[in-house]
């Protein structure tokens, strides 16, 4: 008999020695918490992980997660490059190494006489992880420079791909992609409860649940089902703290943060015609609130809250290498990467970032969003 998805990844889990977990530059809470999920998972199931992210930066209302602080921004040494020198007949005597020109040299002085060249050997060794497990990731694209500077990496090496979204690519060798699902975070409550049960632990529950309440709004999206409180439900039985994520996510926004949120939506601009909102933020407003690294994703998902009726939201804002950035989020009937094509955009069609090599955000504002209506018309 066939395995079933689920049990092809814990067979896949169980075969490999280590595993990297990686999730999209513009990630939501649900993939940051979920993949600290599997993280605690893959150690429980004693297996050696890593979690990367393309300039991954702790956001402040999520830093209560366990081991967040174990995610890396980048991947590093992740093949060995190999020197074989037979000396079965002659061993060495002394090895030492230095640095000159930007050059190595290895010195390798032989027991007797001198060493024959025809015996060193060069090959590149296996990668450090043999599995990856991307979460909440619809395309590779979307993991920035993670993808963009390893691909033989990602071409050559199994992959398990989690996701919900109706726009992934099927990229895995084993694609999780349950459409019906509110949450990666109740995905894996499936995935993990069909295995055991009782592997969801304190520290998990609460990474699952922290999850499952940043994509619901706290279980007030129109999607939540009773399916949904069951599973939350369990996971307060589990050991989840329920408060201290409430008290992160909803209740400890900084006087700064809300200020910020309060400018976006004073600049708040819409065209019904087209079913468009838009905002920008100045890079004095970063400076004045002491703002620095602020997840403008959040920024995105106040103006869907507050512009219900736009399935097309643009926000701007001055970079601090002083030209124009932009995220661009479009409902399920647009495209974010055919939109903003003229600007040779990243992410993925729900949400994309581009940049404009201009300095005056509102004229680049402008020049966007022309050429956003005119590829509408198209």
């Amino acid at each position: 008999m066939a395995l079933t998805p689920n049990q092809q990844i814990f067979e896949l889990i169980k075969n490999s020695q280590k595993i990297l977990i990686v999730f999209k530059k513009n990630f939501t809470g649900d993939a940051l918490a979920s993949s600290l999920a599997i993280f605690l998972l893959l150690k429980k199931l004693n297996k050696q992980a890593d979690i990367v992210c393309h300039n991954f930066i702790i956001p402040q209302n999520y830093a209560f997660l366990p081991e967040i602080d174990k995610i890396k921004s980048e991947i590093k040494g992740l093949k060995r490059f190999i020197i074989s020198l037979e000396i079965k007949d002659n061993k060495i005597k002394d090895f030492s190494y230095d640095i000159k020109n930007e050059k190595l040299n290895i010195y390798l002085t032989p027991e007797k006489g001198t060493l024959d060249e025809e015996k060193i050997n060069f090959k590149a060794g296996d990668y450090k992880y043999d599995l990856i497990i991307t979460i909440d990731t619809d395309d590779l694209e979307s993991l920035g420079e993670i993808h963009e500077q390893n691909t033989d990496f990602f071409y050559n090496t199994p992959i398990i791909n989690i996701d919900h979204n109706p726009e992934n690519e099927q990229y895995g060798q084993i694609n999780l992609v349950e459409l019906t699902k509110t949450s990666i975070a109740e995905m894996l409550f499936d995935l993990i409860e069909n295995y055991d049960l009782k592997l969801i632990d304190s520290e998990i529950a609460t990474c699952l649940l922290a999850g499952m309440i940043s994509k619901t709004k706290s279980f007030r999206s129109s999607n939540v089902t009773p399916r949904v409180l069951n599973v939350a439900s369990q996971l307060i039985l589990n050991g989840a703290e329920r408060d201290l994520i409430i008290q992160n996510l909803y209740r400890t926004k900084s006087i700064n943060i809300l200020k910020l949120w309060g400018k976006v939506l004073a600049r708040l601009k819409n065209d019904f015609q087209y079913k468009m909102a838009w905002s920008y933020l100045q890079q004095k407003d970063f400076i004045e609130l002491n703002l620095q690294n602020p997840n403008l994703t959040e920024l995105i998902e106040e103006l869907i809250t507050n512009a219900p009726e736009a399935e097309i939201i643009i926000l701007f804002y001055e970079n601090q290498k002083k030209t124009i950035s932009g995220q661009i989020y479009t409902s399920k009937n647009y495209d974010s990467l055919y939109l903003a094509k003229n600007f040779k955009p990243t992410g993925n069609k729900r949400l994309s970032e581009f940049e404009i090599s201009k300095n005056d955000l509102i004229e680049a504002a402008r020049e966007v969003i022309e050429s956003i209506k005119a590829n509408l018309q198209r």
